[in-house]
């Protein structure tokens, strides 16, 4: 098969980039900050007024009391809070119950679902101690009270001087008839005004996908003459209702309107060889954002990888020539390699559609908000594990990783299969682990929070609260790095179970979704979008809807 598109598409050859640009010398603000060699120091232009992860509690997490279900002598909760933070517990709480969850507790994932799955587990995004509610947990002990109420309330925060702030939050909450969460805002000691509200009239009781491992971003207008604010989340329940954890709390000044066009860009994934959704998906693409400069295939572009499969693609492509942006930039997928062919074989028709000499490689989108880079990643070897690479690929990235942050650039990293605790599905085990360096390329992307890993691989709605995750790691920057689900072109997928280990996947419905991506100098905004589906004997249809967006700032420019 030879592509017949191949003149639409040309590359930015990485090794052209390592030379000509260096040698410029390095541009811009950011270096290394204090006590993390290698990361960008961000203080002086990400415009954070204040963060609060928990983890400095991990140092004084205690040894199991009272829950029947964690073993003795495993340590992992404490009900001191941080440094300014308080809690205060309803009378009910003073007496009976497990000792543990007698109101908000300080604790770890691992910890907390040792207690019992029942989605604990799904709170993927959270990193090392996380603050919890819990009045499921806490009915387990004997004597319960009949209601649970309890209040986190933080250190007072500085605002002086503002008109509005943005107070962020990882949120992973599931709900039960006459539970509320509830977050409040009172500024210098005056009256508290709601910000958040969760009940049976805001969130489905029992499951609701969209507010597990989720993160709340909440504009609060700031009173005139005001100098200091108090967040505090209220939780309350009946005795053995369910539960409320957050983590990686952050108060930051706004974004001011965007400034320009941008440079935009196409994605799509796990098409799967449905020429149909395919041509479809690019038509609605084109008609939102006509001048984009790149598409890119983020993996499993047809459905086994024969050569008819990729023929049926490039027809689609040939097609939609009129439409389709500059470049073209492909990422190999699993479903590139499933015709029982050698490895090699396979992976030579994946790298004659992408146009290049190897499955990893760097780009450069040169639009009206500026130069954009792209970097592929992908599976070098034949599979076991699902995503084998050379040390040379990691040390490559990590190389290009540095080079963009010391230019203050946003950079988009694009590869099929999502890394372990990130997007949607990866708290699942099968999908945890897929690379050959998985915490190592986490460790690496969690020290750039310029950084957004693109990935697909799990088919998994849009609608879910882990659509778009902004990932932290031990050691790595405090923003971490965020990482976007891009859904899919052929079929939807989601979880079913209440314990991880004996988790189901089912398919809920076609689908026919994408992104779109525009990237301003001070931010990249993502749309996810939904095209409608389409066969041979229906091609067409009025669907082109967003159903959600996520604006993630660039923290290297202030």
């Amino acid at each position: 098969m030879t592509s017949t598109f191949r003149a639409r598409t040309h590359r930015t050859v990485a090794v052209l980039l390592g030379t000509s640009l260096l040698a410029a010398g390095t541009v811009g603000t950011a270096v290394a900050g204090p006590g993390r060699p290698g990361q960008p120091d961000t203080r002086g232009t990400d415009d954070v007024l204040y963060r609060q992860g928990f983890d400095s509690l991990a140092d004084g997490l205690l040894p199991r009391s009272e829950d029947p279900g964690i073993e003795p002598g495993t340590v992992g909760w404490t009900h001191e809070a941080p440094r300014g933070w308080s809690v205060e517990n309803g009378p009910a709480l003073a007496e009976g119950g497990v000792e543990e969850w007698r109101g908000w507790s300080f604790t770890t994932r691992d910890f907390w679902t040792d207690a019992e799955d029942q989605m604990r587990y799904r709170f993927a995004r959270a990193q090392d101690v996380i603050a919890v509610a819990d009045s499921d947990e806490f009915a387990d002990g004997a004597g319960t009270p009949g209601s649970y109420a309890t209040t986190l309330a933080s250190t007072p925060i500085k605002v002086k001087g503002r008109d509005e702030v943005e107070l962020t939050f990882d949120s992973h909450y599931r709900g039960w008839a006459g539970q509320t969460g509830r977050v409040t805002v009172a500024f210098d000691g005056g009256a508290e005004t709601e910000v958040v509200r969760y009940d049976s009239d805001t969130v489905t009781d029992d499951y609701d996908g969209a507010l597990l491992n989720a993160t709340e971003t909440v504009p609060v207008d700031v009173p005139r003459g005001a100098k200091r604010a108090v967040f505090r989340w209220h939780f309350t329940a009946d005795a053995n209702s369910w539960y409320w954890a957050i983590d990686s709390v952050s108060v930051r000044a706004p974004l001011p309107p965007a400034d320009g066009d941008p440079t935009s860009a196409w994605v799509l994934s796990d098409i799967q060889g449905d020429p149909d959704d395919l041509g479809h998906a690019v038509r609605d693409l084109g008609a939102v954002r006509p001048d984009a400069e790149g598409l890119l295939m983020v993996g499993d572009i047809v459905a086994s990888g024969s050569p008819e499969q990729w023929q049926d693609v490039d027809d689609v492509m040939t097609g939609a020539a009129d439409v389709l942006p500059e470049q073209v930039v492909a990422g190999i997928g699993n479903h590139e390699s499933y015709t029982g062919e050698p490895w090699e074989v396979l992976r030579d028709r994946f790298l004659d559609f992408a146009q290049r000499d190897r499955v990893w490689d760097e780009y450069l989108l040169e639009g009206s908000g500026g130069a954009v880079p792209v970097l592929v990643l992908g599976q070098e070897e034949a599979r076991p594990p699902e995503v084998p690479m050379s040390r040379e690929q990691v040390e490559w990235l990590r190389d290009r990783l540095a080079y963009w942050s010391d230019r203050d650039k946003q950079v988009l990293v694009m590869s099929h299969f999502p890394l372990g605790d990130t997007v949607s599905a990866s708290w699942i085990p099968w999908y945890s682990d897929s690379y050959q360096y998985n915490d190592e390329l986490t460790e690496l992307l969690g020290a750039h929070p310029n950084a957004i890993l693109f990935s697909g691989h799990t088919h998994y709605p849009f609608e879910l609260g882990d659509w778009a995750v902004q990932r932290r790691t031990a050691g790595g920057h405090p923003d971490g790095f965020w990482t976007v689900n891009t859904g899919a072109v052929q079929v939807e997928w989601d979880a079913r179970g209440e314990s991880t280990s004996g988790i189901e996947e089912v398919v809920t419905r076609d689908v026919n979704r994408g992104l779109t991506v525009d990237v301003f100098d001070d931010r990249v905004v993502v749309e996810a979008r939904d095209f409608g589906t389409v066969d041979a004997q229906a091609p067409d249809n009025d669907v082109n809807e967003v159903v959600r967006s996520v604006t993630i700032p660039n923290p290297l420019v202030g």
